[in-house]
Order: structure tokens, then sequence, then C-alpha cells
């Protein structure tokens, strides 16, 4: 053989290993195979894995939140597997990948093992005769890799590398405080106990509600985790060091732009874009036409939009002092339950409205919101039965009849306070129960306290709805649209004159009986004509 040879044969070998122990080295020799060349954001990924692994990063588990379309996966779920176990890394050592679908997963996972017996030779390794299957496969060397699904049992596996690609699937599952809880339970009854002591962790994911399991992650323990956030458009202090883009201009409904202003601010959010070479600017345009809340979940991985999904800040009118409320008031009070103590995620609220003359509903700012006990949130209901006088308290049906009713009526009793409480029906999503209050907040036709000290989270959970990590305000809120939208509008009765009584008006008790239940029923009448 000769010294050229040699020195081809000893290029190749050093190659390799350089390969095997870089991975950016990895990622960039095989994306040159589809004539690609990893973007800004794709660095930031590849170098963020390469950190974490060499122990350079604070954590050993890192979130990686990104737009859909942003190749995350490729190279977080793809080429991080086929090159995780080869002989310079973790050679003897298992992955463990979950998204909530098992067939994405396992295709992530087929893929990855095609590469190692692609890359054979420059990975120093191959994928095993008696263990090739895409959901569960092993190398030569002893690692492997396994793949479940969200909410799956996993057992009989422990894993060094744990990779959780997209835990949730649609708008409707983020929303649902069932699967939310159920991915929670999930990941720390099954997925976390599956890890080694020393093991690390990947979450890739968009968001889609302030309660997810990132929010939730966060929430409890933000010090165990390298967060990096890319929004398709740039927002302040952005990681890749572009310049924040003026979005709130674009869709700040108080202060609408001119056309010629409106074409200038679109430009300039279009140019801060996410991975110019891939996504065009007709596609960043289509981004800003989407849904607030499709923009800002997906896009900006920002669960709670500025300006609101559901309900808009414009609707948001807020009053400055008890001075400009009127005094003459029809009262109802608008209510939700959350009986559990220990219950972190829901409180209690019990939420006065008073309507006036031109039908506007006036929020007080003496409401009720904590988290209390069943015995508490009884006494706080009479306090505040006894101050307001309301006409009509409206509850769900499953506080009342399916939870409080007996212990408030010996409350009442003992008491001598009476509450007139109607339960509402559920409706099985909660935006059709808030509808009838938004669309009277849309009108203009709803007024709330600014000066209150929780209104600043009320206004916050009222614009995340239904993203929010709470909706107890808004559940309270929704009940007084719900009972108002319920009532009949009625006109006056009209009472015919007794033109023998004022030609020659008998003054007998039977006359006055008469009169009174009449006046009875008109006031009965004027009370249900707020609607």
């Amino acid at each position: 053989m000769s010294l050229g040879q040699l020195n081809s044969m000893a290029g190749r070998e050093l190659s390799r290993r350089l390969v095997r122990k870089s991975f950016e080295g990895w990622c960039r020799y095989r994306m040159a195979k589809v004539d690609r060349i990893p973007a800004l954001h794709h660095l930031m990924i590849i170098h963020t894995i390469e950190r974490l692994l060499r122990g350079e990063l604070p954590t050993r588990n890192a979130m990686l939140l990104m737009p859909p379309g942003a190749a995350k996966s490729t190279y977080t779920s793809k080429l991080l597997p086929a090159w995780f176990c080869n002989p310079e890394q973790y050679p003897r050592e298992l992955m463990l990948a979950c998204s909530y679908n098992k067939p994405l997963v396992q295709g992530f996972g087929r893929e990855a093992r095609d590469m190692v017996n692609e890359e054979r030779e420059v990975l120093g390794m191959t994928v095993s005769d008696t263990a090739s299957a895409s959901d569960d496969w092993r190398t030569n060397l002893g690692g492997g890799y396994f793949c479940a699904g969200i909410n799956a049992g996993i057992a009989g596996h422990r894993a060094l590398l744990g990779l959780i690609d997209d835990y949730m699937g649609t708008e409707e599952d983020a929303d649902s405080d069932t699967i939310r809880e159920k991915n929670w339970q999930w990941y720390w009854n099954d997925f976390f106990p599956r890890l080694l002591p020393h093991g690390f962790q990947f979450i890739i994911a968009n968001r889609r509600n302030e309660d997810d399991l990132v929010g939730r992650l966060l929430a409890k323990e933000p010090e165990r985790w390298t967060l990096i956030k890319l929004p398709f458009f740039a927002g302040p202090n952005d990681p890749l060091g572009r310049k924040a883009a003026p979005l709130s201009l674009l869709f700040d409904e108080d202060n609408p732009l001119s056309p010629e202003a409106l074409e200038t601010v679109q430009k300039a959010v279009i140019d801060t874009r996410l991975w110019p070479e891939w996504f065009t600017e007709e596609q960043a345009r289509v981004v800003l036409t989407m849904p607030a809340r499709t923009r800002s979940c997906l896009y900006q991985q920002e669960p709670t939009p500025e300006e609101g999904t559901f309900f808009k800040k414009a609707s948001l009118v807020e009053y400055k002092s008890m001075a400009e409320v009127p005094d003459l008031l029809r009262m109802y009070v608008g209510s939700d339950y959350a009986l559990h103590q220990d219950d972190l995620h829901d409180y209690t609220c019990f939420l006065p409205g008073g309507m006036d003359a031109q039908g506007v509903l006036w929020i007080l700012p003496d409401w009720f919101w904590e988290q209390v006990n069943t015995l508490t949130a009884c006494k706080e209901m009479l306090k505040m039965a006894r101050r307001r006088k309301p006409i009509v308290w409206w509850a769900g049906k499953e506080n009342i009849t399916g939870s409080i009713a007996p212990f408030l009526q010996v409350m009442m009793r003992e008491e001598n306070t009476y509450i007139s409480i109607e339960e509402l029906s559920e409706a099985k999503h909660k935006e059709a129960k808030a509808q009838p209050i938004k669309a009277r907040m849309d009108a203009k036709m709803v007024r709330f306290p600014s000066f209150v000290p929780g209104w600043d989270e009320a206004r916050k959970q009222l614009l995340a709805f239904p993203g929010g990590t709470h909706d107890d305000f808004v559940d309270a809120l929704a009940k007084l649209g719900q009972g108002l939208g319920q009532m009949v509008r009625a006109r006056a009765p009209v009472i015919e004159p007794n033109l023998t009584a004022i030609i020659n008006p008998r003054l007998t008790m039977k006359w006055m009986k008469e009169q009174s239940e009449r006046r009875d029923r008109m006031n009965r009448c004027l009370a249900i004509r707020d609607n």
C-alpha cells in the first residue's frame, strides 16, 4: 500500500472520529447529502444539544420551543438518535422518544435506524440483526432506541436520553383540563421514572396553552430547564439577535393604522421572520392573517396574546371609581366554585354585577375570588347576599345540587339569609358558555373596575381564555352572561283603566287588594326587563 493510500485512509478515519465526536460535524455531514446547510436557528439547536451532553449548561434538561416547519424535529428526533450511541458518545445507552402520536415518533425512529445502517462506517456501529424494529432497535454495541405514545405505559426500559417531541395534538386537546392533567400525570408516573438519575431530557414543542406540560414544568421547577424559545416573528431580546417586530402596532384596535402605515409596519414585521431562506414573505403574510390564538401560540410561543383571542382587549371597557357607577342597579351574581383547598389550579369566584337603566352591566369591585373550602365559600355567599341582595344568584348545577346544596340550606336557615339560586346547565365547550357575555362585551355593554387590585389578573385571564392556566373569573363572568341571556324581555303590563272607578271610585278592600296584586306583577315584570 502506497504512502498516499495510507494518508488517505488516515484522513478518512480522522474525519470519521471528528464526526463521531461533534454533533455539529455529524449534522453538517449528513445534511450536505441532501444539499442543505444548517440555518442559524438549527445551529442554536445543535450547540444547545452539544453543550448539554458535555455538561456545559447549568441543567441536564432543555426545552426547544419553535413554530411548525422550522425543522426542529430533523435535528432533535432524527439526527440526534442516529448519532447518540456512536462509540465516541454513549455506545451502550438507550434513548426513549415520545410524542402525542406514536406513528409520528415511530417514523422518526425508522429514519434514525436507517441512517445508522447507511452510515455504519462513519458512525462506527450498525443496527443489530435481532432487534431492528422501527419503534425498538439496538446497535451492535448495545445501545439503542425505543419509543411510545404519550399517555401510553412505558415499562421494561431505562434510558439515558429522553425525548418528547410534541406532547399535544390539537387545540381542542390543549383546552381540555382532562388531557392536560393526563399529560402531567403521564410525565411524572411513566416518562420521568424511565430515565436514569443522571439522564438528559429534551422537550421539543410549540405552545398551545399556558397550563400545558411546558407551562407546568416551568412553573414548578424553572431552574431545572434550559429554555430556547424562537418565535416566528422576532420578539424582545431575540436569541438570534433579530430586531423585535412591531407586532403590537398591527393589532391595536384602539389605534388603527392608515393603509400606508399598515403596509410599512407589515413589511417591518415580515423582515424579522425566522429562517428567511426557507419561509417566504408570502408565508409570513399568511401567518399575520391567522386567528390571534393560532399566531400567538403555534408561531410566537406565547399562549397569551397581547390583543386577546376569544375576549378582545378593545372589549374590556373599564371604569376608574365608584363615582361613575349609577345609583339604581338591579343586582345579580355569577359564580364559579372550586371547593377543594388542595386544588392549585382553580379558585372560587363570586362576581356581583349591576344592570343600569340603559342595559349596561357593571361588574362591581367587591367580588370574592379566593381558594377556599366549602364552609368558607358558603359564608362568603351569605355575606355577599346580605350586602348586595341579588335578584338571582347563578351557578352551575354541579356546584349547588351536586355539591353544597344541603350544607348551604342549613346555613341560610341559621342566618336567616336566603338566596334565590338558579342553576345553569354546563355547555360542553368553554367558549359556548362564554359566548353570551362576549356578545355584551363586544357591544361595549359591560364595565370592569380598573381600580381593584385583582383586576390585572382578571384582565390577563380574560385575554388568555381559552388557552390560559386559570378560567375561574371567566366562568363566573360567563354565568352572568348565561343567566341574563335566558331572561325573557317583557313589556310592562297594560292596565285598562276602570272608568267606573274613576267616575265613582269604590275604595273597598277588594279593590285595594287587586291594585296591590297588579303592582306586584308589574314589579316582577320590571325585574326581568334587563335583558
